[in-house]
C-alpha cells in the first residue's frame, strides 16, 4: 500500500478546479468563497490532524504537492521534509497538465520547487487531474501513481 497525501495550492482568483458545493443560480461566482475556504481548511486545519494520527502509527508517507503549495505553506513542506517522507510532483499550480500553457516549463517549475526544499529531486509524480503528463519520464521520474487500478482490484507487486 501506498499512502499519499496530497497538498495543492489553489488560486482564489481563478475557477475551483473542483466544487464541492454547487454555485448559486448555476453561476461560477468569483472568488468562489465556499469551495475556496473547503480547500484552504484542508492546509490550515485538515493536514495538522491527519498529520498527529500518521506520526501516532509511525505511518510511512509520500506527499504529492503542487510546486506553489510549497513556496504557500512552508510549513508543510517543513513538517513532511523534517519526517522523511518521499516528495511526489504534482504540477505546479491546480491545473491539468494538459490546460497549462507550457506543459514542459510546469514541470521544470514543479521539479525545481522540491529539490530547493527538500535538496532532492522529486521520485515520483501524480499530476493534477486525470491525464498524465507526457513529459514526466523525460524528466527523471522513478514511479507514477498515475496508473489506474479498477475498484475492487489491487496491483499485485511487479505488475
Amino acid at each position: 500500500m501506498w499512502l499519499i497525501v496530497n497538498v495543492e495550492e489553489w488560486s482564489d482568483t481563478e475557477p475551483m478546479p473542483r466544487n464541492v458545493f454547487t454555485p448559486p443560480a448555476g453561476g461560477v461566482p468569483s472568488p468562489d468563497v465556499p469551495n475556496w475556504a473547503w480547500h484552504e481548511y484542508d492546509n490550515r486545519v485538515g493536514f495538522w490532524r491527519v498529520l498527529r494520527v500518521l506520526d501516532e502509527h509511525a505511518v510511512p508517507v509520500a506527499l504529492a504537492v503542487s510546486g506553489s503549495a510549497i513556496e504557500v505553506y512552508p510549513q508543510i513542506t517543513e513538517a513532511a521534509h523534517s519526517r522523511g517522507w518521499e516528495f511526489v510532483g504534482h504540477g505546479y499550480t491546480q491545473k491539468n497538465m494538459q490546460k497549462v500553457p507550457d506543459e514542459r516549463h510546469d514541470v521544470q517549475r514543479t521539479r525545481d520547487a522540491i529539490t530547493t526544499a527538500t535538496g532532492r529531486p522529486p521520485r515520483g509524480w501524480l499530476g493534477p487531474g486525470r491525464l498524465p503528463s507526457r513529459l514526466v519520464p523525460r524528466q527523471g521520474r522513478v514511479t507514477s501513481s498515475e496508473r489506474k487500478v479498477k475498484p475492487g482490484f489491487s496491483a499485485a507487486p511487479g505488475c
